[in-house]
């Protein structure tokens, strides 16, 4: 059989520990029945979350070429047909040193800690792991809509000391989640995985996304619709579209003006998306059912923000994508790809 040397740089983010963990570790196993070798280089830096990120925030802005090398990564990767990555970066000294690399792997959906240039120029394919939030972002989005609209937090025992509270801001519109409208905004991958969520629970749902092919949303049951219609017969409305300069302020004050009296508004995806002053005015006035929110303007909430004093809000950290099995779910879709690499079959996540 074949051998095919893969060298993985795990780092601050996706560290050691979570890549030897049984169910990652499962997933990594399935290459070795391709002949592949899977060596481990730790590039951990022991940055706090805080640092890790503004690590990442300036690989995104300038590649990874600014950036020193791990040089155990730079020695296994001279004979390494297969590198993965993180964030750590793979730039051109990386590559042109890997005589026999063949294909780089991101398990992330972007690849700005790769020098693609040069890897197309080297004959290197990279491919990227597209979706691996969908999973865990669609659970934490049905989580807040029902939190919100059932009051699951609001109503903990604990909160009040112990004592029963029987009533609450929406007491008078809670209602089951079956033969509710749901109106997605964004109907990619994270919004097509809350709709199959939600038809499970007895929702009629639909969408806004000038992008997603007719066929989409005829296979998945859910019907297109205008932003404007969307906005004035949802119950519920979810945001799943990406944030671009063409998007940002999509939705807008009028918007939010169009919003059923007791429709409940759930932010997953970015604050920017959304006229965040409209929005508060329209939960402080009433006027809307309530909020889920899991993106802010500005993070985390400064102390004096009058979100914080409503009582028809539900307010998270921005933690929709994480869950203790990210790193699993994140190499399965790489390790998938990988496996159409190793049986010659076409890549579909390639940049």
């Amino acid at each position: 059989m074949e051998m095919h040397k893969i060298v993985m740089l795990v780092d601050s983010s996706m560290t050691l520990q979570k890549v030897m963990t049984e169910d990652t570790q499962a997933v990594m196993k399935r290459l070795e029945a391709y002949g592949a070798e899977i060596v481990y280089v730790d590039d951990q830096k022991g940055w706090s979350r805080g640092q890790f990120v503004e690590y990442a925030s300036e690989v995104e802005k300038t590649g990874p070429e600014k950036f020193p090398v791990n040089e155990e990564f730079l020695k296994e990767a001279t004979d390494a047909e297969i590198i993965i990555a993180n964030f750590a970066p793979v730039g051109s000294r990386v590559i042109e040193k890997a005589k026999k690399l063949k294909l780089i792997g991101v398990t992330r959906s972007g690849a700005e800690n790769v020098n693609i240039k040069i890897a197309k120029e080297k004959n290197v394919k990279v491919v990227v792991s597209p979706g691996r939030l969908a999973e865990p972002v669609s659970d934490y989005t049905i989580g807040l809509i029902l939190a919100e609209s059932r009051n699951i937090a609001r109503m903990s025992v604990t909160d009040h000391q112990g004592e029963w509270m029987t009533d609450a801001p929406n007491s008078s519109y809670i209602k089951s989640l079956v033969n509710s409208t749901v109106g997605l905004v964004g109907y990619g991958i994270i919004g097509q995985k809350v709709a199959a969520k939600l038809q499970a629970f007895g929702c009629n749902i639909i969408a806004y996304d000038p992008y997603c092919p007719a066929e989409v949303f005829e296979k998945t049951g859910c019907r297109s619709v205008s932003l404007e219609e969307l906005m004035k017969v949802s119950d519920y409305i979810s945001i799943h579209a990406r944030l671009s300069e063409s998007t940002k302020g999509l939705i807008t004050r009028e918007h939010i003006n169009m919003m059923k009296p007791h429709a409940f508004f759930i932010n997953t995806a970015r604050a920017g998306l959304v006229d965040e002053d409209a929005l508060v005015e329209a939960l402080k006035e009433k006027r809307i059912g309530g909020a889920g929110l899991d993106v802010f303007s500005v993070e985390p909430i400064p102390k004096n923000h009058p979100i914080l004093s409503l009582d028809n809000v539900t307010l998270t950290p921005h933690r929709a994508g994480n869950c203790s099995n990210l790193t699993a779910v994140s190499l399965e879709i790489l390790v998938d790809e990988i496996e159409r690499y190793l049986k010659n079959e076409k890549l579909l996540h390639e940049k």
